[in-house]
């Protein structure tokens, strides 16, 4: 029987990855020998399925950090134009690529789809307002797209988004992480953004991508 491939097989390079790290993304977070066993035994044993929630929460961190190490190249660092050097990444096409089979490690989609959006957006310098809009795929023999993640440009705190769509309307504040229901292919939404923008503009109306994940709009001020 072929051997199933792990959640982190498709990182080569965790031995280098900083365990001070993974504490931002924990709460309580155990003491540093303890990460680093639980680390050393995820090197080894990649396919390992974590046991309790806790475990979970410290595979989706090991995650965002890999991710972070593994994000993509600058442009012009032997790129390729299409995939923009990561598997990950899509930045020519703002694709956020998960492959499929990461979901039997972590069965919620949308914290694992989270813990992708930190790892390669969470640090990443937009080089133009397209980058506020993200197509969400689940990558497999045949690619899945379940929805899109908006990146409002708030300006401070005092900020505030209204998303419409099929007549709710919804509001976004800085600092928070939404999901907003759309189980239809596309879908049509509103936005008007007080003390800031969206693709450039404080108010307009276009057609994103949905699917069983639907709409992630990420408030949190970078």
């Amino acid at each position: 029987m072929p051997k199933l491939a792990g959640l982190f097989d498709s990182f080569d390079n965790l031995d280098q990855l900083d365990i001070s790290s993974l504490n931002s993304w924990l709460k309580n977070p155990p003491q540093t020998i303890q990460l680093e066993n639980y680390l050393a035994n995820k090197i080894l044993y990649p396919e390992a399925i974590p046991m309790t929630e806790y475990d979970m929460k410290i595979d989706l961190a090991i995650l965002r950090e890999a991710l972070r190490m593994n994000g993509p190249k600058l442009a012009g660092q032997n790129t390729n134009s299409l995939l923009g050097g990561n598997p990950f990444l899509n930045i020519t096409l703002r694709k956020i690529l998960i492959p499929e089979r990461f979901l039997r490690y972590v069965p919620d989609l949308a914290s694992l789809t989270w813990a992708f959006v930190d790892g390669l957006l969470g640090n990443r310098k937009k080089e133009d307002w397209f980058e506020d809009l993200w197509t969400i795929v689940l990558v497999d023999d045949v690619d899945e797209v379940v929805g899109s993640i908006i990146l409002p440009q708030f300006a401070d705190k005092s900020s505030e988004m209204e998303l419409s769509i099929s007549g709710n309307s919804y509001k976004i504040r800085p600092g928070n992480l939404s999901i907003v229901p759309c189980q239809k292919d596309r879908c049509e939404i509103g936005y008007k953004v007080r003390n800031g923008k969206i693709l450039g503009k404080a108010e307009s109306a276009l057609q994103v991508y949905g699917g069983k994940l639907g709409i992630l709009v990420d408030g949190r001020i970078t």
